[in-house]
């Protein structure tokens, strides 16, 4: 049964995130925490299973691995498990719940482990639909505290209101040296607007179990591990597509898949046969 409430759905349409809590079981958490140890205990082996196929949804498996932190981009492509762990659990009707989903894809999952108290525990502020070529208001990140966040375990942090922005920036992580299209302005202006005196900054701490929903358009970072203990901060987190989502790729998208793919128009929803529903609302 979704713990979605009506509260949860006006918090994230006024902040443009919302905290939910509890969503999942410690023993849905030791496995997924089990299953996360184990890839990147793989990886750091050099043991990397091979995809099944290729295809132009999902890129191959990144690892960022120093200082404590480590980051994953795109373990469910190669490791399935992690993705039956996601879909036989309440992620997908939470996500639904939140933002209104008819229907919902999975696009990118990441995984971050951060231990001991260096910088790079921190993640910079940065606003992810700058970079997509997907287009919509359901492209949420669904962010699970596999581990207790306080203030001094690297709490997420966003600026509130953020996701009613009209324009986009343009992302240092995105291709430098291209003309700015119609919508864009200059990263400075969201760096300027985060580091403002007057900033309104909301920290999310949460205990494990709890998931964060954060809008696509909201600037948010985290802060660095501070913690005298040395604990960890887990958290898995999915990039999820919800029903009003269309491809509208740009010369300055980095995170475009489908790319030159005859089968994608610009302006209308992926086709299914590229790009599969893993989740529809059952007739009321």
């Amino acid at each position: 049964m979704s713990k979605v409430t009506q509260a949860h759905r006006d918090t994230y349409a006024e902040l443009g995130a919302v905290r939910i809590e509890q969503v999942y079981a410690s023993e849905q958490l030791d496995e997924a925490t089990a299953l996360i140890d184990g890839i990147i205990a793989a990886l750091r082996a050099g043991e990397v299973p091979p995809r099944e196929h290729e295809d132009p949804v999902f890129k191959d498996i990144f690892i960022e691995d120093h200082d404590g932190y480590v980051r994953l981009v795109n373990a469910m492509p190669r490791f399935p498990a992690l993705r039956d762990w996601l879909l036989s659990g309440p992620a997908a009707e939470t996500v639904a719940d939140v933002i209104g989903a008819e229907s919902l894809r999975i696009w990118l999952d990441g995984t971050f482990s951060k231990t001991g108290n260096a910088g790079e525990t921190a993640t910079p502020w940065h606003n992810d639909e700058c970079t997509f070529s997907l287009q919509g208001e359901q492209l949420p990140s669904f962010w699970i505290a596999l581990s207790d966040v306080d203030e001094d375990n690297s709490p997420l942090i966003t600026l509130t209101g953020s996701h009613r922005d009209r324009h986009r920036y343009y992302s240092t992580f995105s291709p430098q040296g291209q003309a700015i299209p119609p919508g864009f302005h200059p990263w400075q202006e969201l760096l300027d607007r985060v580091h403002a005196p007057d900033a309104p900054i909301e920290t999310w701490t949460a205990r494990r179990g709890d998931v964060l929903l954060i809008h696509p358009k909201t600037i948010h970072a985290s802060l660095p591990r501070r913690s005298p203990s040395e604990g960890r901060r887990l958290a898995f987190t999915v990039r999820w597509v919800g029903s009003d989502v269309v491809w509208k790729p740009t010369p300055i998208t980095r995170l475009a898949p489908f790319d030159d793919n005859p089968l994608m128009r610009e302006g209308e929803p992926p086709t299914e046969s590229l790009f599969p529903v893993v989740w529809r609302r059952a007739a009321r």
